[in-house]
């Protein structure tokens, strides 16, 4: 059988999955369908796409209790029951039988939305002939696809997400979050050589490991090699720099030139260094491809350059990969500065830098490699830690794979795999290196004095990270508290105090003065316009209102709730303003950071300054035109700090939680100045007029980014003094030091982008009687200058194409500014975007942390890691990932889900370096017991069941020593030996022998492998689905074989089997050879393209003269391969909905019926016809190979006579 092919492949789960998403995203917009059905993901109805993974799972089962359905004895239960021919059929996994109608639910304008509605009918079939034993049995099966069988072409929603391991969700946002993954999920296939580092990295059991003497013979050949002390990626790259630009001039990519190079590499070198190495026995045994030679490249040309070379160190060459330098630079910059290195110190060529730079980054910090970051985005950042992480998790299942993806696809898939238990694990292995990056790059975590990190400045960079994340949440949680509700505040204060009040119950006014005769007003209005405790105002007629509700009079004033409602959310905005500037300010480089954090701070609003024109006034006079100081900007002020000698300026904008040194406004502030630091006596000016000076007024007045180059007229005024520090830091992290608490809570009281009495105008609410005595255009102006910075966010959120929510998401986070958003009265629209995205990014933050007992328990001695950490400059978690196979089998977990979610062939890498050492290959070669005993190390293992067993344990883990390739091969041959033990086995085995039973079991676990560490499946699941295709297999082989019997009993010499296919339907030729005529109805009945009328005439011609016996399975086989060549070794899976089974199957019984055929026969040629389709012994080409028997027994009586259609169905009974 030839492997499925990738893209088929890819794209039938690719549609089975895309099918999925269609039907939930038409759930979810169909509010219709939501209240009908709730969140029954169990009861939607999707399209099965045929071929697909779960289709080839599930269809045995569905064949098989298609068939039991129609025993006759259940046809008088379908009677009884009065259920539709129409009806759908779903066992569970409990064996429990119900039926069910295809509803359907729809809003007029949107696509109808299929559910089923089971009705259990268990009871009815109890007792019943063949139901009680199959049942059972079609219950595992149906446990091993989502939980059900289901008759017809469609599944549920629920099934195939139990089916994938993914959770089934219950409310709406569930449901999104499923969305979100569904269209995230798919990663691309990876680059050629993934990340380079196949033999670099390779696990400790490889044979190709290049540590120790493998290492040492490398070094020395490298030596031998460069005698000259030329770098040996100069002479390697000689011809690539001739190469480097093609004909028309334009220079080739770097890939491709990497290509050339390595490929080039091996050709020339791989053998010798093989030879050298040893390594010929390996490379027989294992029959490696030339990638072994290519990746043999790369590691000599990378030791060449760093001996002592390890993908979790953090320094290449001396080159720091994570230097505290890089603070808030572009990744881009680390690239650019390894080249330099790489040219300055180790002498590489500068048009080969680049590629030898990709060849570092791709294993070693491949986040550098990532050619799509947003321009905004900075190291040392939380986004940055959240971006790497979403790097490391992608590489951690496809190395390599990054490189090819675009930003939105990145952090959509890392941010939606939470719905993947392996992935989630897997991720948060891998969250650990960059938060302590993190902490690095921040001054917050310091190395000893061998420059080693241990387990307590672990701990402290996952703390500090906690706290810092804890602070923005802390901030967006108080940004984003609802605006206070006079309406709804009086709304609640009545229905606590009087529940059965109707609030909008219409009152008028009988007595007092104020007007109001003959107006109806809602008690509600009353109460907030503090007229209802007057009693002024009663019903019409009737008992009064007062006696009804008696608290009414006495209820607490609305104003007095309101005022205490405003001024808690004022509190909590002036509060969520300062952790921005708490944060804002923790960003600064560290030589800023220090003037800050020691110096004297001057802290300055910044007003617009209108000009005023020259005027007379009233006495004669003239007055001068002049500027004088205008509104003050809420969004941003200017730091002046005196630190030693030296004055620094710093634009704080909190709202951009952004603050910048700006060495421009120094020369402006230095008059502004006086005394000094070192006597604490520093004093700044109130204010003053600032004409030209360097700074962004709109910046400062519209919460937009500051433009570069922009002079603007200001006025500065002094808002609040804080003075020089006196003592030395306790070692309290900047960001939330006493002295930064300090100076955050003046600026944000001083300068608060909203004010008190605002949030009290916004919430008013006010009602008809009330008078409006205040216009809120400014106010909602100033809410509008909240969003406008975060407009990409908001447009993305609100575009409702879920693929564009990734660079939403990223623009809500990179400026972390979202956080700091206000809805208030924003329009609707953008407010549900605006809440969206602060939620968004409250849950990247959230994500992007890890407990410090987690990251602390990665220091478990007998994972190795203290050899790591005595080693010195190592990445913690991808350190771990050598010394432990925990990681090795997450990624194993995660990429056999995706695998089969998604369709993707290449998640497993099918080119990369076999590294079964000759030792493996050594037990491979044992009976399967013995192979258990040697790997597991368990003597105690006497049978295939009992390692059927062992492997289906959800703690199993992979073997130390043991690689994927030989965990494989022991799983498939404990399988198929268990199989063949039962009892479906063996009754199969009697009907069609035993190799044709082991041919198709080895063709359908080729096409469908055991999966292991798998949440829907387990090797034990697998022989029991294995037992279903045996039964099914068995009951489509008695009836081809029955039905084929029936055929020798019929006379064929009459209607319909006489009939004659007019020539004028196949024969437009005209042609009167009778080969001529067989081979233009042969070719004229054939389905399958490609068919040559010569050669067909050639086969049929050469078996018309040599008289062979036409009833021989080996002269079928033969005239089989000479007409259909390609399909030659193709076998045909069982388990198809199908009247037959699969090829084995067919040919062994084609070759037992074959005996009963006498070539002699007057109707013989009919009966090899029936046979050859009806049993459908090739995996293609039975319908042209039946065809050319049933013409060449005619012809060599020197006749033909061309069958119709109908005919040809007769005989065969499948079609």
């Amino acid at each position: 059988m030839k492997p499925t092919e990738s893209h088929a492949y890819d794209s039938t789960n690719t549609l089975q999955k895309n099918s999925v998403s269609r039907t939930i995203k038409n759930f979810i917009d169909d509010e219709f369908a939501i209240e009908r059905l709730g969140w029954k993901c169990n009861e939607i109805l999707v399209p099965c796409v045929e071929g697909s993974t779960f289709d080839q799972v599930h269809r045995s089962g569905k064949v098989s209790l298609s068939i039991l359905l129609r025993h006759e004895d259940f046809l008088f239960v379908r009677a009884r029951r009065k259920i539709p021919d129409n009806a759908i059929f779903l066992l569970d996994e409990h064996g429990r039988l119900h039926f069910s109608h295809r509803n359907m639910v729809s809003s007029n304008d949107r696509p109808a939305t299929g559910f089923i509605s089971p009705r259990d009918i268990t009871a009815d079939v109890a007792g019943l002939a063949d139901f009680d034993d199959q049942l059972p049995l079609l219950a595992k099966a149906a446990a091993s696809s989502g939980g059900w069988i289901i008759t017809g072409d469609e599944i549920t929603v629920g099934q195939w997400l139990r089916y994938n391991g993914l959770q089934v969700p219950d409310n709406e946002q569930d449901t999104r979050n499923l969305l979100d993954f569904l269209n995230f999920s798919t990663l691309p296939e990876p680059p050629k050589y993934g990340n380079y580092w196949q033999l670099l990295d390779a696990p400790d059991e490889s044979p190709f490991k290049l540590e120790g003497n493998n290492r040492a013979i490398i070094l020395d050949l490298i030596q031998s090699c460069t005698l000259d002390f030329e770098a040996i990626i100069n002479g390697l790259g000689r011809r690539l720099l001739i190469e480097r630009t093609s004909g028309d001039g334009a220079i080739t990519s770097t890939d491709y030139r990497l290509q050339q190079l390595l490929e080039s590499a091996a050709a020339r070198h791989g053998q010798y260094y093989f030879s050298m190495l040893d390594w010929q026995t390996e490379h027989a045994a294992t029959k490696q491809p030339t990638e072994l030679a290519e990746q043999l490249a790369v590691a000599v040309i990378l030791l060449d350059l760093d001996p002592a070379l390890d993908i979790a160190n953090t320094h290449f060459a001396g080159f720091d990969l994570y230097s505290k330098g890089y603070f808030k630079q572009r990744p881009a910059q680390v690239r650019t500065d390894l080249e330099a290195h790489l040219i300055k110190n180790l002498h590489v060529q500068p048009s080969l830098a680049p590629l030898v730079t990709q060849m570092i980054l791709a294993g070693m910090a491949p986040e550098y490699l990532f050619t799509d970051w947003p321009s905004s985005l900075q190291m040392g950042t939380p986004a940055w830690v959240i971006a790497t992480q979403a790097v490391h998790l992608v590489e951690a299942l496809v190395p390599g794979a990054s490189r090819k993806m675009t930003y939105q696809h990145l952090m959509g898939f890392s941010q939606s795999t939470k719905s993947l238990a392996p992935l989630a694990a897997l991720q948060a292995e891998g969250s650990v290196d960059p938060v302590v990056t993190w902490a690095w790059m921040n001054g917050l975590i310091k190395r000893n004095a061998q420059g080693n990190l241990d387990a307590k400045e672990i701990e402290r960079a996952t703390h500090e990270y906690d706290q810092y994340i804890a602070m923005m949440l802390e901030a967006a949680e108080r940004f984003s508290r609802p605006l206070p509700d006079r309406r709804q505040l009086a709304l609640q204060e009545l229905k606590s105090q009087e529940r059965d009040c109707d609030p909008d119950e219409l009152l008028v006014k009988h007595r007092g003065s104020g007007g109001g005769a003959g107006r109806q007003v809602s008690v509600l209005d009353l109460y907030m316009g503090d007229e209802l405790h007057t009693k002024d105002w009663d019903r019409l007629k009737g008992t009064s209102i007062y006696k009804s509700f008696p608290e009414l009079p006495f209820l607490f004033p609305v104003a007095d709730l309101y005022e205490t409602a405003t001024s808690s959310h004022f509190d909590a905005v002036i509060g969520g303003l300062a952790r921005n500037i708490q944060i804002a300010i923790s960003q600064l480089l560290p030589e800023d950071a220090t003037s800050i954090e020691y110096g004297a701070i001057g802290v300055y609003c910044v007003q617009k300054m209108n000009y005023k024109p020259a005027r007379t006034n009233g006495r004669g006079g003239v007055s001068p035109a002049r500027y004088i100081p205008g509104e003050t900007g809420r969004y941003g002020i200017i730091l002046c700090v005196q630190h030693g000698y030296a004055i620094k300026c710093f634009e704080l904008f909190p709202l951009r939680m952004e603050c910048r040194y700006n060495p421009d406004l120094e020369a402006f502030f230095e008059p502004l100045v006086s005394g000094s630091m070192f006597k604490f006596d520093t004093r700044f000016s109130d204010q003053k007029e600032l004409e030209k000076a360097p700074v962004d007024l709109q910046a400062y007045l519209q919460n937009v980014a500051p433009r570069a180059g922009i002079k603007s007229r200001i006025q500065v005024r002094k808002i609040g003094v804080l003075e020089a520090t006196r003592e030395r830091s306790d070692g309290t992290p900047l960001y939330r030091s006493p002295r930064m608490e300090t100076l955050s809570g003046m600026i944000a009281e001083k300068n608060p982008y909203i004010t008190e009495q605002e949030i009290h105008q916004l919430g008013l609410q006010q009602t008809v009687r009330e008078k409006a005595i205040e216009k809120t255009d400014a106010i909602f102006n100033m809410i509008l200058n909240l969003i406008i910075p975060f407009k990409s966010c908001v447009e993305g959120l609100t575009s409702g194409d879920p693929k564009k929510h990734g660079g939403a998401i990223f623009d809500c986070i990179v400026d972390a500014a979202v956080l700091a958003m206000t809805i208030f009265a924003a329009p609707v629209a953008i407010a549900a975007a605006a809440s969206k995205a602060a939620s968004i990014a409250g849950k990247l933050l959230s994500a992007s942390r890890i407990l410090a007992s987690a990251a602390l328990s990665l220091f478990n001695p007998l994972s190795g890691l203290p050899q790591l950490l005595k080693a010195g400059g190592k990445l913690i978690g991808r350190g771990v990932a050598k010394l432990s196979g925990h990681a090795l089998s997450l990624a194993h977990q995660a990429k056999q889900q995706l695998r089969f979610l998604t369709g993707a062939n290449s998640y497993d890498l099918l080119k990369v370096i076999d590294h079964t050492g000759s030792a493996a290959h050594t037990r491979m070669s044992l009976d399967t017991v013995l192979h258990a005993r040697a790997l597991l190390k368990n003597d105690a293992i006497e049978t295939a069941q009992h390692i059927v067993t062992r492997l289906s344990d959800k703690n199993f883990k992979l073997p130390k020593g043991a690689t994927e390739t030989e965990l494989r091969h022991l799983a498939n041959n404990a399988v198929k030996e268990t199989a063949y033990q039962s009892k479906q086995a063996s009754d199969l085995e009697s009907l069609i022998g035993r190799e044709a039973l082991e041919e198709l079991t080895e063709a359908f676990i080729k096409g469908h492998p055991v999966q292991l560490n798998d949440a829907r499946s387990t090797a034990q699941g697998y022989t029991e689905t294995l037992a279903v295709l045996y039964e099914l297999e068995s009951k489509k082989a008695r009836y081809m074989t029955g039905y084929q019997q029936d055929i020798l009993k019929l006379d064929l010499g009459k209607p319909p089997y006489n009939d004659v296919m007019p020539d004028s339907l196949f024969n437009p030729q005209g042609f009167t050879d009778p080969s001529q005529r067989a081979t233009a109805w042969m070719l004229k009945g054939s389905t399958s393209s490609g068919n040559d009328f010569d050669n067909v005439l050639g086969v049929l011609r050469e078996y018309t003269a040599n008289k062979v016996s036409l009833a021989d399975p080996n002269v079928i086989r033969e005239i089989h391969r000479k007409l259909v060549p390609e399909a030659v070794g193709r076998v045909r899976d069982a388990g198809a909905p199908t009247k037959y089974g699969s090829s084995p199957t067919g040919f062994a019984l084609l070759e037992q019926h074959l005996k009963n055929l006498d070539p002699s026969h007057p109707h013989f040629d009919k009966q090899v016809l029936g046979a050859v389709v009806g049993f459908q012994g090739f995996g293609d080409g039975n319908g042209r190979t039946a065809s050319a028997l049933y013409s060449i027994s005619q012809l060599r009586d020197n006749r033909f006579t061309a069958m119709p259609p109908h005919v040809f169905r007769e005989l065969n009974g499948i079609f």
